[in-house]
C-alpha cells in the first residue's frame, strides 16, 4: 500500500534568500548610546523581556511592587550593569554569588537532552568549568533531560515556578510558541556585545527564522537544517531475514518486512514508538504549531490547510491502524516512556519513523549498540521549523549575558563542544585519528557508568565536533551540502504569531492532545476517530487559526515579492 505523497520525488531548487532587521540589536560602537537607552529599547520593543516576565512571577507569589516606576529603575540599574558586564569583565559589576558558591561565579543552567551518570555529569561540568571560567567569568550546572518533549516540559515547568533557566534547546517547538510561554529571554541586546562569534557565524536568513516581531528568541543550531523521512531498522536482523536495504523501494516492500519479524522475533515490536510518538513521514510545512500547514513542501502551493483533514494524513494513520491491526506495531505505542534507541537497544523493538540526514547512520548505530539501515519514504527539505530548531534563554536567567557569553563558547570552541557532545575522552570515547579528527567507542563502553548519550544534533554546533568511525570523514561537509539541496519550501522563512488566537490555539492542542499521538500510534481506528476529531477541532476554533496563519504567510509572501 503506497500513500500519495509518499511517492514524491525529490525536485532540487535554489533557496530564496530574504534578510531579516534585528530591531534593537546594537552594532559595535555604540556602547554609550546603548547604556542610555537599554532599557527604554527592551519595554518598547521586547514586550517579552526577562524583568517584566519576573516582575510578573513574583507577582503571582504575592510580593507586589508598590509603584510601577520602582520597575523603571530596576530595570534601567540591571541593564546597565549587564552591558557593562559585557564590555568589561567582572570586576565591580558581578552579582553576588549566592552564599552556597564560594566561588563567586554566576553559575549558568544548562538544560539539556541526553543521559548521564552523576560521576560522569559531575566530570564534564568540571572540565567544561575549567575552560569558561576565564573567559566567561561564569560556570555551568548541566540539567540532562530525556527526549526533547520531556526536556522541553521541565523547562516549562522550571519556569513557571521560577526556577532558574539559563541556557536550553528548544527543537521544533514553534518561535512564537516559545514568546507566549513567556519562556524565553530576547537577545538583541545581548548578541553584538556578548556573542559576537555567533553573530557572525550565522546567515541572515536563519536569524530571520528565529525573529517575531523583532524579537530575536535563541540561536539557531548549527547542524542539518532541513530533513528527509524514513524508517531506521535493525540491518543485521533484516538482512538475517533476506531482506537488504536496496529491497525497500515502497512502503508494501516495508510491510512485508514487517511481516516477516513480526514471524520470526515474536518478543520483538517491528515498529516501535519514540517516547509515545509515532513520527509520521510526511512532508508537510508545519508552519510553525501543526495548526494549519502547507501539506506538500515540494508543491508551490501556499494555502494553509487543516492537516487533519489531507488525504496524505488520513492514508497514513490508516495504514498506521491497519499495520496495528496486523500485529506490526507496538500496542500502546502512545503510552510509551521508553525512547526507541533504547527498545531497539534492548532487543524490543525492529524499527521507527525518524528524521533521515546524513550523520543518522551514526548516530543511530552508536545509540542502538547495532548496525542500522534506513530507508528514505521523503527526500529532503526545508522549512522554519527545522531552522529554527535554536539554543534560547529561559526568562528566569538571572544574568542572561553571562548565558550568552556560555553560548557563545558551546557555538564556537571545538575543546568545549567535543566535551558536551561525546563527555570524556578515553571513557565514555576514543580518539582513533586525530589528524582526521575520528572517535570511537573505548574498549569499556559497556560499563554502564560511562554510557553517554552521543546527540551532536541537540547541541549548538556539531560541525565543529569530532566525527565517528561509522561516518565518512566529510560528514559535516555532507551535512553543509545538505542544508544547501535540500528543497525549500514556499513558505521557508515565515515566522508564525500567535498572540491573537491564543485561546483557539489552546482548544486546539487540547483536542490533539486527547487523540492525535494514538491516532497516529495505531492505537484509534481513523474511520471512527478522525472525523470525530476534526470536528471537535473546528469547534475549537481552527479555522479562525488557519484564516489568520493564511493573512500573516500572505503578507509576509507579499513583503518578499512573490
Amino acid at each position: 500500500m503506497e500513500v500519495g505523497i509518499l511517492a514524491e520525488t525529490k525536485r532540487s531548487t535554489e533557496y530564496n534568500i530574504h534578510t531579516v532587521n534585528h530591531k534593537g540589536q546594537m552594532d559595535k560602537g555604540e556602547d554609550s548610546q546603548s547604556k542610555r537607552r537599554l532599557s527604554r529599547t527592551f519595554q518598547e520593543e521586547n514586550p517579552y523581556s526577562v524583568f517584566v516576565r519576573r516582575s510578573a512571577a513574583k507577582e503571582r507569589k504575592g510580593r507586589h511592587m508598590k509603584r510601577a516606576k520602582w520597575l523603571s529603575v530596576l530595570l534601567t540599574g540591571f541593564f546597565l550593569l549587564q552591558l557593562v558586564a559585557c564590555n568589561g569583565g567582572t570586576t565591580g559589576t558581578e552579582q553576588a554569588a549566592p552564599e552556597s558558591d564560594p566561588s563567586g561565579l554566576y553559575t549558568v543552567d544548562v538544560y539539556a537532552l541526553g543521559r548521564a551518570s552523576e560521576p560522569l555529569r559531575k566530570e564534564i561540568e568540571a572540565r567544561a568549568n575549567a575552560i569558561i571560567r576565564d573567559s566567561c567569568g561564569a560556570q555551568i550546572s548541566i540539567h540532562y533531560q530525556g527526549l526533547e518533549e520531556s526536556c522541553l516540559q521541565q523547562v516549562k515547568l522550571a519556569v513557571s515556578t521560577g526556577k532558574k533557566v539559563d541556557l536550553f534547546p528548544t527543537f521544533e517547538m514553534g518561535v512564537s510558541v516559545m514568546v507566549n510561554y513567556g519562556l524565553v529571554t530576547p537577545l538583541n541586546d545581548y548578541l553584538s556585545l556578548c556573542g559576537p562569534e555567533i553573530q557572525e557565524e550565522i546567515p541572515p536568513e536563519d536569524w530571520q527564522c528565529v525573529t517575531v516581531n523583532g524579537m530575536i528568541c535563541g540561536v539557531p543550531i548549527n547542524r542539518e537544517k532541513a530533513t528527509g523521512r524514513g524508517f531506521i531498522y535493525r540491518k543485521d536482523l533484516a538482512e538475517a531475514l533476506g531482506v537488504y536495504e536496496e529491497d525497500l523501494q515502497t512502503m508494501q516492500d516495508l510491510e512485508d518486512l514487517l511481516i516477516k519479524v513480526r514471524d520470526a522475533y515474536p518478543g520483538m515490536y517491528p515498529v516501535v514508538t519514540s517516547s509515545g510518538l509515532a513520527r509520521l513521514p510526511l512532508a508537510y510545512d508545519r508552519l510553525g504549531d501543526d495548526l494549519g500547514v502547507l501539506e506538500d513542501s515540494f508543491s508551490d502551493s501556499t494555502e494553509v490547510v487543516n492537516l487533519f483533514e489531507t488525504d496524505s494524513y488520513r492514508e497514513m494513520v490508516e495504514l498506521q491502524w491497519d499495520w496495528a491491526k496486523k500485529g506490526l506495531m507496538m500496542p500502546d505505542g502512545a503510552a510509551n516512556t521508553v525512547d526507541e534507541f533504547s527498545m531497539m537497544r534492548a532487543g524490543k523493538g525492529f524499527g521507527h519513523f525518524a528524521n533521515v540526514k546524513p550523520d543518522k547512520y551514526g548516530e543511530a548505530t552508536r545509540n542502538v549498540g547495532y548496525e542500522i539501515g534506513i530507508f528514505e519514504i521523503v527526500p529532503a527539505y526545508s522549512e522554519t521549523t527545522l531552522v529554527s530548531s535554536m539554543w534560547s534563554i529561559g526568562s528566569t536567567s538571572e544574568r542572561p549575558d553571562k548565558a550568552v557569553k556560555v553560548l557563545n563558547e558551546m557555538y564556537t570552541n571545538p575543546e568545549l563542544a567535543n566535551l558536551l557532545t561525546y563527555g570524556i575522552e578515553g571513557k565514555t570515547y576514543q580518539v582513533l585519528d586525530r589528524e582526521q579528527k575520528i572517535i570511537g567507542f573505548p574498549e569499556n563502553r559497556d560499563d554502564a557508568s560511562l554510557f553517554y548519550s552521543f546527540m551532536t544534533w541537540s547541541w549548538p554546533n556539531e560541525l565543529i565536533v569530532n566525527v565517528w568511525q561509522e561516518d565518512p570523514p566529510d560528514v559535516w561537509q555532507q551535512v553543509e551540502a545538505f542544508n544547501r539541496e535540500a528543497h525549500p519550501s514556499p513558505a521557508r522563512g515565515f515566522v508564525w504569531d500567535n498572540r491573537d488566537v491564543l485561546g483557539e490555539v489552546s482548544a486546539c492542542n487540547g483536542v490533539l492532545d486527547a487523540y492525535r499521538n494514538a491516532l497516529e500510534c495505531g492505537s484509534l481506528d481513523p474511520s471512527v476517530v478522525l472525523p470525530r476529531m476534526n470536528q471537535e477541532l473546528k469547534a475549537a476554533g481552527i479555522d479562525k487559526i488557519i484564516q489568520e496563519k493564511q493573512r500573516q504567510l500572505d503578507r509576509w509572501l507579499a513583503a518578499q515579492g512573490r
